[in-house]
């Protein structure tokens, strides 16, 4: 019997494709789903299944991260909103490159390719070569309070606001601005300290006391701190189970 794996960090569409699957392959043994890349490298070594279902934009680990850990005896489906990895992915190997929205036309070719390819060992370092590089995060800024020009460390900034042209940079010592935008901003923090709960608000992970929720109404209660952050609908989902 055929083991897969698959690595999805949207409960629904890892749902959604597992149906797919077990229609289009009935004799597939799905053993597990991983929500992470940091569960899917132990899912790996714990199931080495025959095929592993890897998105690319998850949690912890990238998809090309968790793909260095796979085995020589795994076969890679990409299955991904992201076409750009496609040609190196196919390259080094992977046996095919879905981009979503999957369709049962497009995923029952896949399921075809895998029946009849043979495992073939991804040559060693391949993925190492085509992971992308490690992102330098922001680690400081330089911000006005007033006339002066602060040095701030970002770990130490308790939140971020958009406010007109500018963006407020919150800290226990005191608030300064910055000119970069919002915007701008988010794409240049560790995503695993900082998260945005709104279009104009983004918060230090490691500054939040509690969530309190009233209704469908969230807000982010900070450590020493008196004010309220709300979390606006779109940005609910990571806070969940919090």
């Amino acid at each position: 019997m055929t083991i897969a794996l698959i690595v999805e960090d949207e409960p629904l569409l890892a749902a959604e494709l597992r149906d797919q699957l077990h229609a289009l392959w009935p004799e597939l043994e799905i053993a597990d789903h991983a929500e992470n890349g940091v569960e899917a490298v132990s899912m790996l070594e714990a199931l080495r299944p025959d095929v592993i279902f890897l998105d690319i934009q998850i949690p912890g680990l990238s998809g090309m991260e968790v793909a260095q850990h796979v085995g020589e005896g795994t076969q890679i489906v990409f299955v991904t909103a992201y076409a750009e990895h496609a040609v190196q992915a196919f390259e080094a190997g992977a046996v095919d490159y879905i981009v979503k929205p999957v369709t049962a036309a497009r995923l029952l070719q896949t399921v075809k390719r895998l029946k009849t390819r043979s495992v073939a060992p991804v040559p060693p370092g391949v993925w190492q070569q085509i992971a992308p590089a490690p992102v330098q995060h922001l680690k400081w800024i330089k911000a006005s309070a007033g006339n002066t020009v602060r040095l701030v460390m970002v770990r130490d900034v308790l939140y971020f606001r958009a406010e007109d042209k500018y963006t407020r940079v919150v800290a226990h010592d005191g608030d300064a601005l910055i000119r970069l935008p919002l915007k701008s901003l988010i794409g240049q923090l560790d995503p695993t300290q900082f998260a945005q709960i709104h279009r104009g608000t983004i918060v230090n992970l490691e500054a939040v006391d509690r969530i309190d929720r009233d209704g469908t109404a969230m807000e982010i209660r900070l450590k020493g701190r008196t004010e309220k952050l709300a979390v606006s609908d779109g940005y609910m989902r990571q806070f969940k189970q919090m």
